[in-house]
């Protein structure tokens, strides 16, 4: 009976709505979190944390990274729920099997939206792990409960203002450098796009002699990415490529589109980088399109930078060991 309402009431909105970009997203994800379960992944990696290795990565869906730096184990924005904001919901469920975790170390949060600062998904973190590690840029303490992890509010001072980079932190022997992210903080939408709070970042993790870059959520400025490439000599990249409209040309302010995200690519200089951001939640269209123009500017590149060998497309659950 309850399902027969919603439908109804869903029914009585669509005229409202639909009308609008907005509208067609809203409307789009509500029907499927009443119709319709994310596809489940099938082949999930039952031991993701491994033994001898220097660097490896899980891309458990949309932003979800697992990342291995030899002994030191870190997640990038846990999100394992299949609906957030009671509105969207995920096509692909989440793909890591956080419960079989050897260890966790660190915990990375880049920022206050819902498919980054997962109430649940840290729920289910701290049960399992409790005292790990979690740092968070500034401004993110505002919507952040309080939860039973060693947490790290990393001032952001610098990143902004025409330098790029703040000050790092010694974090359980990790070194970690906030980094200019062209997103907003924020998370209610309101306070997100019309205040534009701050409380984001992307971030540079160093450990030994490798060195990571973990965007989160960013648009695309040369100036600014040209700077991180020349302070850092960034081995692995995960960059998003989505949502975009047209992924082929410019992207949002706050969102880069695929073309952008290589050029992101080639600006830090990284040998390797890992696509994210794509292929969980519909926003303007099939969320596996940025995914595929991707894979078309790889297969046409004839250019120096050697696409084909330097970008890796994993599918959801999928880990690479370099």
């Amino acid at each position: 009976m309850k399902n027969i309402i919603k439908i109804f009431l869903f029914c009585l909105i669509i005229p409202i709505f639909y009308s609008c970009g907005a509208g067609r997203i809203i409307t789009n994800n509500l029907w499927r979190t009443l119709t319709e379960s994310p596809e489940v992944v099938i082949n999930k990696v039952e031991n993701p944390v491994k033994d001898n290795v220097r660097l490896s990565a899980l891309w458990a869906g949309h932003s979800t990274v697992l990342l291995q730096i030899y002994d030191k184990v870190i997640l990038f924005d846990p999100f394992f729920e299949n609906h957030f904001a009671l509105i969207f919901s995920r096509k692909v469920e989440s793909a890591l099997l956080y419960e079989n975790l050897k260890k966790l170390d660190l915990i990375v949060i880049t920022h206050s939206h819902f498919d980054h600062l997962s109430f649940y998904s840290l729920g289910k973190l701290e049960e399992l792990y409790p005292e790990t590690d979690l740092i968070f840029p500034a401004g993110v303490e505002e919507y952040m409960p309080n939860f039973n992890f060693r947490m790290y509010r990393i001032d952001t001072a610098g990143v902004f203002s025409g330098k790029f980079y703040g000050k790092p932190y010694f974090i359980n022997g990790i070194k970690i450098t906030p980094v200019i992210a062209i997103h907003t903080g924020g998370r209610y939408g309101i306070d997100s796009y019309l205040w534009r709070v701050q409380g984001h970042s992307g971030f540079i993790l160093e450990y030994k002699d490798v060195c990571v870059y973990y965007a989160g959520d960013t648009g695309y400025d040369e100036n600014a990415f040209k700077k991180i490439g020349e302070k850092f000599d960034i081995e692995l990249a995960f960059i998003p490529i989505g949502p975009c409209r047209n992924c082929e040309e410019r992207g949002f302010f706050y969102h880069t589109s695929v073309m952008e995200s290589v050029k992101l690519f080639e600006d830090i200089k990284a040998k390797y980088m890992i696509p994210i951001h794509y292929g969980t939640i519909e926003y303007m269209n099939d969320p596996r399109v940025p995914m595929r123009v991707l894979e078309k500017i790889i297969e046409s590149d004839t250019s120096s930078l050697d696409l084909k060998h330097k970008i890796y497309i994993l599918k959801e659950g999928e880990q690479i060991i370099f």
